[in-house]
């Protein structure tokens, strides 16, 4: 019978890693030792080479067949040419799972394809599941565990709520500083040419997994359109599935081909996928963690309506409109908000509330002004959701809007993102890395802040049209 289940990949308790064994190299079965030793991964770590005889302190065995343990997970760092007899071995002796980072495979043209095959033929006849090839393989935090072959160059251990799944490498810790950003990645997995495990088969597994509350995707393609329609719609009622779809265009579906021999389907019927699941769209490659920040920070909205708290009028007009064009709408406040935000200054009298005039000649006083603006904002009953962008500079500093953020933190009843501008990029960061230790998703653009919001409001619509009628 078929192994359904990741939990091999995810929290083996012993792995075998085929490949060169070199100690301080940037790649290969090194890196992977190194950095499950740093990291305190406590399974069975028995390394495969021909004639090597230790790394990183660990005897490294001629022949798999002289391992006297079981094994749960193999890892195949060789050449393509080596790879489908070593999974026969590792077949013999009884491995039920293999991630195969090694390439030249499907992505290789006729000659990797019919490989390929072969590769998912023998590991079938011994019921043993395979991630790849042409992968990184995984990274799973809650466990401790890694099979990623790249060295990162600082350490990752932040576990949190959100896990990707992709076909590309490039959301590794390797090739993103994860660690820049302040929610932890609970697992990323790396499916390769996808020949055997496929995104259904992690959308399914993280569906159930407690670590797990946002689910990021990057797909080419997928080769079971009907189930993955049924799995990601089930999902979705339950987590936010973000998505980037890659080979839209014509030329960049003809590229695919080359990158993990992907064939590309119309996009407009992706599109049309992706309408039915309930998945959240994005358009550029960091959005899949970007926008995962307010989803993972912030409640989600009871509806579209929109207030805005800027520091200049020009921004708040372009922020009205970037909303209109992802279904938000600007919130009429009440007579009692307008009343309140006259009585803490005559300037403030319309919406977005404009602060910028109202600072000139407030001074200190103005942070209080971003407080109690909030505090209307979250407490009138026309504004589902909240926009505010601060100004920094060596006056107004970061930890001057700490008692703000504060209270934002303390109120987190209406989803509430925040992007500063500002003279100094280094006060900016600042402001972003202190808004999110408060928990206030901090954007690099307006524009990307209120699209954060649209696309929370829109997922909040398509699981209220398809919840049940009490």
């Amino acid at each position: 019978m078929k192994v359904r289940s990741l939990a091999r990949f995810l929290y083996p308790e012993s792995i075998a890693i085929f490949g060169s064994m070199f100690e301080g190299w940037f790649f290969g079965p090194g890196v992977i030792i190194k950095d499950l030793k740093d990291i305190g991964y406590r399974g069975a770590i028995y390394p495969i080479h021909p004639s090597a005889e230790s790394i990183y302190g660990l005897k490294v065995y001629h022949d798999v067949k002289e391992v006297e343990g079981e094994i749960d997970l193999a890892i195949v760092i060789t050449s393509y040419r080596y790879v489908n007899d070593i999974i026969q071995q590792c077949g013999e002796k009884g491995v039920k799972a293999a991630v195969v980072v090694s390439d030249g495979f499907g992505e290789a043209g006729d000659g990797g394809r019919r490989m390929q095959e072969e590769l998912l033929a023998r590991a079938r006849s011994f019921d043993m599941r395979i991630i790849g090839p042409n992968t990184l393989g995984l990274l799973n935090n809650a466990k401790g565990f890694t099979t990623i072959p790249y060295e990162k160059g600082y350490e990752y251990t932040k576990n949190g709520p959100l896990s990707i799944v992709t076909q590309t490498g490039m959301y590794g810790p390797q090739a993103i500083a994860l660690d820049d950003y302040s929610f932890g990645v609970s697992k990323i997995i790396d499916l390769g040419n996808m020949c055997d495990v496929d995104e259904i088969d992690c959308l399914e597994y993280l569906e159930e997994d407690l670590d797990t509350r946002v689910i990021s995707l990057y797909i080419e393609h997928t080769k079971r359109p009907q189930r993955f329609l049924d799995v990601a719609r089930r999902i979705s009622m339950k987590k936010p599935i973000l998505c980037l779809k890659g080979g839209i265009s014509p030329e960049a579906a003809k590229a695919m081909a080359s990158h993990t021999g992907s064939m590309a389907g119309d996009d407009r019927l992706y599109e049309g996928l992706f309408n039915q699941t309930g998945l959240i769209r994005v358009e550029e490659y960091r959005d899949l963690l970007d926008l995962a920040k307010a989803f993972i920070y912030q409640p989600l909205p009871a509806g579209n309506r929109l207030g805005i708290i800027t520091f200049s009028g020009a921004i708040g007009i372009h922020c009205v409109d970037t909303a209109q064009g992802v279904g938000l709408e600007l919130g009429k406040l009440s007579e009692r908000s307008k009343e309140r935000l006259v009585e803490v200054s005559h300037l403030l009298n319309g919406h977005p509330i404009d602060l910028g005039p109202a600072s000139a000649a407030a001074g200190a006083e103005v942070f209080n002004f971003y407080t109690k603006s909030f505090e209307v904002l979250l407490e009138d009953d026309n504004i589902d959701c909240i926009y505010l962008n601060t100004y920094v500079n060596n006056l107004l500093l970061p930890q001057s809007y700490e008692g703000l953020l504060e209270t934002m933190s303390k109120n987190r009843t209406k989803p509430t993102v925040l992007w500063s501008y500002g003279a100094s990029e280094h006060y900016i960061r600042e402001m972003a890395a202190l808004a999110e230790h408060y928990g206030i998703p901090f954007f690099s653009t307006n524009q990307k802040a209120i699209k954060a919001l649209g696309h929370m409001n829109r997922y909040v619509k398509w699981k209220n049209a398809r919840a049940p009628v009490m």
